[in-house]
């Protein structure tokens, strides 16, 4: 048979079960104590949203004092390291701003930093006429054209293909919209995955041109592209028909000139022989 604990042993047991419960208690009330407002101490929180490369103002946040059990790792805790810098992604109200939230001005953060989730950051090449003017500076929204000849009408058509597309960088990387001038060489934007190939596709079949966006938001716009024959009507050699049954595509139909009348004929016959002449009708 076992043999059944001891005294000794119950006591050893009770004796450190003891120890563990006056060490949770101690530790509770240990982090009570640090949780009275007399242990607060103060922490830079923003007072409105500070949206991402904005400038960082004694307006835009404020001290305020939280228990220390509530402090976010890295959190500042002076004003001063916070005013005059860049946000480096978008900071909501009420957040406690941390170190890694703000770059110093002129400090290019990632340009990972800047691109929303769920989209890709790629590029496409621009002009002075492509680019708008070399207006176009990171943080703007832009349409994106393309023009191109449509397969089926054998026409160009001129259609825009994605609208409110937001403006990461232009030129070399430039992700400073207060340095330099509009884009002149070319443009990052932010797309869903599926819109990179949207553009790139729509980049070989033709021409890419994008159109500035105003300030302030605007709903899209469902436009349903221009062809040629629609500025130049004398030059529509092919219409489209209502679209087949299940193929969703419009079929082409051909616009024919109207056949010519038959000519009236004489046949004259001498012997065997027999002659057709026109005749003067």
């Amino acid at each position: 048979m076992a043999k059944r604990p001891g005294a000794g042993g119950i006591i050893l047991l009770a004796v450190v079960l003891g120890l563990v419960t006056a060490y949770l208690i101690w530790a509770k009330f240990r982090e009570m104590d640090k949780d009275k407002e007399a242990n607060w101490k103060p922490v830079v929180v923003a007072l409105v949203d500070i949206e991402a490369r904005q400038k960082v103002t004694e307006d835009k946040i404020e001290l305020v004092k939280t228990p220390p059990t509530h402090h976010v790792p890295g959190v500042l805790t002076n004003r001063a390291d916070a005013v005059g810098r860049l946000a480096r992604t978008r900071i909501q109200a009420r957040d406690q701003v941390r170190d890694t939230d703000v770059v110093k001005e002129g400090e290019v953060p990632g340009l990972s930093f800047s691109i929303p989730p769920g989209h890709r950051a790629i590029a496409i090449a621009v002009d002075e006429v492509k680019g708008a003017g070399n207006t176009i500076q990171p943080g703007d929204h832009v349409d994106i054209l393309t023009t191109y000849t449509d397969p089926i009408l054998k026409q160009e058509v001129t259609k825009i293909i994605l609208q409110n597309i937001k403006i990461l960088a232009v030129d070399k990387g430039r992700t400073d919209p207060n340095t330099g001038a509009g884009a002149t060489t070319s443009i990052t934007m932010a797309l869903r995955p599926e819109d990179t190939e949207l553009v790139k596709a729509a980049e070989r079949a033709g021409v890419l041109q994008v159109a500035l966006r105003p300030v302030e938001p605007e709903p899209a716009s469902d436009t349903a592209g221009v062809r040629i024959s629609d500025i130049l009507p004398g030059l529509r050699a092919v219409e489209p028909a209502t679209p087949g049954p299940g193929d969703g595509r419009a079929t082409p139909v051909i616009i024919s000139p109207p056949a010519r009348a038959p000519r009236a004929e004489i046949k004259i016959y001498r012997a065997t022989t027999e002659t057709v002449v026109p005749s003067s009708q």
